[in-house]
C-alpha cells in the first residue's frame, strides 16, 4: 500500500523601506503603520482515491497452473509406488508395492510386486489385468476399468488430465512443509470426498495423494521417479502367457 506523504511549506519574508529626510526641514511626524491582517494558511485538499482495491491473488490457483504447465511439459515417467488402504470403520489395513511406467499420452503399465503379483496393461482403450498367482488374465476396457478404480488412484494416475481438477473442484492450498506444498481438493458438486496432493516444491511434481472418502484414507507414494527418459513402448504390448485363462469383460 502506498503511503502519501504532504509535506506544504511556508516561507514568509518581511522588508522594510528606509525613508530619506529632507536637509533642513524637521522631521515630520512618524506615520502610523496600516494593520496588516494576514489570512490564515489554507490547507492542501487531501486527494482520497475511489479506485477498488485490487483483489488478492488465489494462491490455490497458482499452484493448480503450475501442477498444470507441469503435466503439460511430462512426456514419460518411472516410478515406483506404495498405497496404503486405510478401512478406519473395520480397523484394517493394506500395503500394496509396484512401480509404474507412463508414455504421454495414454499408454499405461503398473506392476503389483506386494502381497500379490499383478500386471496392469493399457492403452487407456483396452486394459489387461494379469494375475500369475492366478493363473488368468482380465481383459476389458479402460473406462469399465477405472470406474472400479477411481479410489484406489485418483489423483495420481491423472497424467495428462490435471487441468480438469480445477473445474471439478473447489482448491486451498497449505504452506510448504518438507519441500512439498499440500494442495486440498473437495467437489463442487456429487458425492464428498477430499484429496490431498502432495506436490514438489521444485516442479510441482505430485508425489503424495490422500483420499479421504466413506470412512477409508487411500495414500499413494511415489518414488525414485524419472521424468522424460526414454520407453520402450513395445513394454506396453500383452500378450497372455500360453495356458492362461483369459476373460474377456466388455462392461
Amino acid at each position: 500500500m502506498n503511503r502519501i506523504l504532504i509535506i506544504i511549506l511556508i516561507l514568509a519574508f518581511a522588508g522594510g523601506a528606509s525613508a530619506q529626510t529632507p536637509a533642513k526641514k524637521p522631521a515630520a511626524a512618524p506615520a502610523k503603520k496600516a494593520a496588516v491582517k494576514t489570512q490564515p494558511a489554507k490547507a492542501a485538499p487531501v486527494q482520497v482515491s475511489t479506485a477498488a482495491a485490487a483483489p488478492k491473488p488465489d494462491p490455490a490457483a497458482a499452484v493448480l497452473e503450475k501442477l498444470k504447465a507441469w503435466d503439460a511439459k511430462l512426456e514419460t515417467l518411472k516410478a515406483d509406488f506404495t498405497q496404503e488402504v486405510n478401512f478406519k470403520e473395520a480397523g484394517l489395513k493394506q500395503s500394496i508395492e509396484g512401480s509404474l511406467l507412463y508414455v504421454k499420452p495414454n499408454l499405461l503399465r503398473i506392476e503389483h510386486k506386494k502381497p500379490a503379483r499383478q500386471v496392469v496393461v493399457t492403452d487407456k482403450n483396452d486394459i489387461w489385468i494379469y494375475k500369475a498367482d492366478d493363473n488368468q488374465a482380465v481383459r476389458t476396457t479402460w473406462d469399465a476399468w477405472r470406474r472400479t478404480q477411481d479410489q484406489n488412484f485418483s489423483g495420481i494416475l491423472d497424467f495428462g488430465n490435471y487441468a480438469s481438477l480445477s473445474e471439478k473442484n473447489i482448491a486451498t492450498v497449505e504452506g510448504e512443509k518438507d519441500g512439498l506444498i499440500a494442495l486440498t481438493l473437495t467437489p463442487r458438486s456429487g458425492s464428498g470426498y477430499i484429496l490431498k496432493l502432495r506436490l514438489s516444491a521444485a516442479d510441482y511434481f505430485p508425489a503424495e495423494a490422500e483420499l479421504n472418502v466413506d470412512g477409508t484414507v487411500i495414500t499413494t507414494r511415489l518414488t525414485s521417479t524419472e521424468k522424460n527418459t526414454a520407453i520402450d513402448k513395445g513394454i506396453f504390448t500383452f500378450a497372455p502367457p500360453k495356458g492362461v485363462e483369459v476373460l474377456e469383460l466388455k462392461n
